[in-house]
């Protein structure tokens, strides 16, 4: 569902949305990293005013397990529509709200899609599975959520912990090493997709972030 750090040790400075804009979407999530900043920065950017539901065991506002469609956060409603889909949500916004996030053709949607992709990949196979041993997740429950076994041998404790640790950093490797290689063969280019920066440059931003602010990361 994220990472254990709050929003203000980021160093990231959200911007108000334009008063002008009175787009006003309800959102629910956790104050900590994860997949739901991607949503802050962009509905900053693109002048839609979140009012924002601080959820359970942080807050008060929303209880994801009877709330939620799916039980889990990021949630979003606007008017009658409700999404509990990080890529639904940011789908949306940049289709609804056109913004600077937003691709200008077709290829720049595809190639934008593409890196996002990669990102939920990413989140999901290695920053998620790191989440639960910082915390000490090793519960099949937390293994069998994530879609993802990393503690399946050696269990609990330092051994299992080191193990599990291990097996992430080798998946981190690769994973970045074909991004980087990728990125190498564009010639470096300013935004991850090229010259245009897209809603892929958000959440590949919050990822990098997260590495090097929170400190279970640094594990």
């Amino acid at each position: 569902v994220g990472f254990p750090c709050i929003y203000g040790f980021l160093g990231v400075e959200l911007p108000p949305p334009p008063a002008a804009a009175g787009n006003k979407v309800t959102f629910a999530y956790f104050p900590i990293v994860g997949r739901g900043l991607q949503v802050h920065i962009l509905a900053a950017e693109h002048g839609v005013e979140l009012d924002v539901k601080v959820a359970k065991p942080f807050g008060e506002d929303f209880d994801k397990d009877t709330e939620a469609m799916f039980g889990t956060v990021p949630w979003m409603k606007d008017g009658e529509l409700e999404l509990n889909d990080s890529m639904a949500m940011v789908q949306y916004l940049i289709s609804k709200y056109p913004g600077p996030a937003t691709p200008a053709t077709p290829e720049k949607a595809a190639a934008a899609g593409n890196i996002w992709g990669w990102c939920q990949d990413y989140y999901g196979f290695v920053a998620s599975p790191l989440h639960d041993i910082i915390l000490g997740h090793s519960e099949p429950h937390w293994r069998n959520a994530r879609l993802t076994d990393t503690l399946a041998e050696g269990g609990g404790g330092d051994d299992g912990k080191k193990a599990a640790v291990g097996k992430l950093k080798t998946l981190h490797d690769r994973r970045i090493g074909y991004l980087e290689a990728m990125l190498a063969k564009m010639g470096s280019p300013q935004f991850v997709t090229g010259d245009d920066y897209s809603y892929a440059d958000i959440f590949l931003f919050t990822i990098v972030r997260a590495a090097q602010k929170c400190k279970g990361m640094q594990v």
